[in-house]
């Protein structure tokens, strides 16, 4: 039998006669009874019978039904799964990100991303940079996220988005600035300086640029930018963070100033070098994308 004949013959055999499977399977009903002729002339006997002006199916069509409905059921699986490779709304998807844009940015891409593909299992990890080569690397994700690139011979950096870095200090540093009309690297000498740990390439960058403006040595440093965040509100000095931060640090509390001179914050996503890229992550970098485009500019 071929499939288009199991398809018809099931239908039959599921609604009792040559109309209702025809409506169940839209197609005519000679072209259902076609099809049923059809696959009685391959096999060399009856499929179904006339009984009182009903449909019956032969001892060999309940037979043939017993053992072609898990593959019918294996069928429908096959063409669900084809559905969905077309729209990448199945499958699963681990994400690594830093705790920035895992606080800042995921909430929102997750929100759209699993309501367009609510057959996606998402799993997300909060990783430090450090730990984004090796998860990955290791298989242990299929997509990382971090600011800057990574450089690694196997993993692949791919810019999606790009901000300033911003000043975050307390409430009055906006009052400090406008009263001592001098520039702005010169008035955060006056202020503690928060830092991020020094392998983060936020620090990095931070501590290049302040070594020159000779700065004294941070007197504080932690690993995330909502610890800063609160360091900062609490009155223990300035930041230096990035736009995602920066977004939706709390004005109420806090002033936030793009640092000047301007330094840029790249968001890169990263892959495994040479390695096809599934639909479901293909899916995800598009709601990415468009949600990094709804906040433009930074």
């Amino acid at each position: 039998m071929r499939l288009r004949h199991i398809e018809v013959f099931q239908a039959v055999m599921e609604t009792g006669s040559m109309s209702g499977a025809a409506r169940l399977i839209n197609l005519t009903q000679s072209a259902v009874s076609r099809v049923i002729a059809n696959a009685e002339s391959q096999l060399g006997y009856p499929l179904f019978k006339r009984t009182g002006g009903k449909l019956v199916p032969t001892a060999e069509g309940l037979a043939l039904f017993e053992e072609s409905a898990g593959l019918f059921e294996r069928l429908e699986a096959l063409r669900r799964t084809a559905r969905n490779l077309k729209t990448g709304a199945s499958g699963s998807l681990r994400i690594g990100a830093i705790p920035a844009i895992s606080h800042k940015l995921l909430p929102d891409v997750l929100a759209s991303y699993c309501r367009a593909y609510p057959e996606v299992r998402c799993e997300v990890r909060t990783i430090h940079k450090r730990q984004m080569t090796d998860a990955l690397l290791a298989r242990d994700i299929d997509v990382g996220l971090d600011f800057y690139a990574i450089q690694h011979p196997g993993i692949e950096s791919v810019l999606y988005g790009e901000g300033p870095l911003y000043v975050m200090g307390p409430a009055h540093l906006t009052e400090l600035l406008a009263r001592s009309k001098a520039p702005l690297i010169e008035v955060l000498k006056q202020i503690p300086y928060v830092s991020l740990v020094g392998d983060d390439p936020i620090a990095i960058n931070a501590d290049q640029l302040l070594a020159q403006a000779h700065f004294p040595e941070a007197a504080v440093r932690v690993q995330t930018s909502q610890l800063a965040e609160e360091l900062v509100a609490r009155g223990l000095g300035w930041a230096l963070i990035d736009f995602l931060t920066a977004r939706q640090a709390d004005r109420s509390r806090l002033s936030v100033l793009p640092l000047q001179p301007a330094v840029a914050c790249p968001l890169n996503v990263f892959l495994l070098r040479n390695q096809p890229t599934g639909l479901a992550a293909r899916s995800f970098f598009e709601t990415l994308a468009a949600t990094l485009k709804t906040r433009e500019p930074w």
